[in-house]
């Protein structure tokens, strides 16, 4: 039978990782005055899109940085974790193990996809800052904002940790 901290669990992990999946896959990281938005796998204006995998890809910002791509990896390292951690909970609940404990080691790899996630949001928001003056609103600026999709990761990575409790909790209160 599964407890409520196993239901909560779930509850949290499904929405960290739709968070996860949606800031990761948009271009809504930097807002240019305009139609113009960049994320980290596409720039948009208007009605069309330039992918970072295509020829003929020009970004807005530099995004042949080192702090860029290391973003994207963390990022991506972040959604990997939050992928696999609802796959194994989503097992452990459909398959209740008496002799092991999951939640302990969904916990753990969620701290670890808070790290991944909010690191990449601190350097991606620090380094946006100071290299290409990208600043909270427009006022002020030169027309670069953060968007929608760079807030979604930061607080995925606040979800990750949140619900990365609740496993923990979980965890706590069962015998193997």
């Amino acid at each position: 039978m599964a407890t409520c901290c196993s239901v909560l669990g779930i509850i949290g992990l499904v929405l960290t990782d739709l968070a996860v999946i949606i800031s990761f896959a948009t271009p809504y990281w930097v807002q240019f005055k305009g139609s113009l938005n960049q994320g980290l796998w596409a720039v948009c204006q208007s009605d069309s899109c330039q992918w970072f995998f295509e020829d003929n890809y020009t970004a807005a910002l530099d995004t042949d940085v080192d702090w860029w791509v290391s973003v994207q990896g963390l990022v991506s390292v972040g959604l990997g974790l939050g992928i696999f951690c609802l796959i194994l909970a989503t097992v452990a609940l459909c398959c209740q193990c008496r002799s092991c404990n999951t939640s302990q080691c969904i916990g753990v790899l969620l701290v670890l996809a808070f790290l991944s996630l909010g690191v990449g949001a601190v350097v991606f928001g620090v380094c946006a800052n100071k290299f290409e003056e990208v600043m909270m609103d427009y006022d002020n600026n030169n027309g670069r904002r953060f968007g929608w999709a760079f807030w979604l990761d930061a607080a995925a990575a606040g979800g990750a940790l949140l619900t990365a409790l609740i496993y923990m909790i979980d965890g706590r209160g069962r015998k193997v």
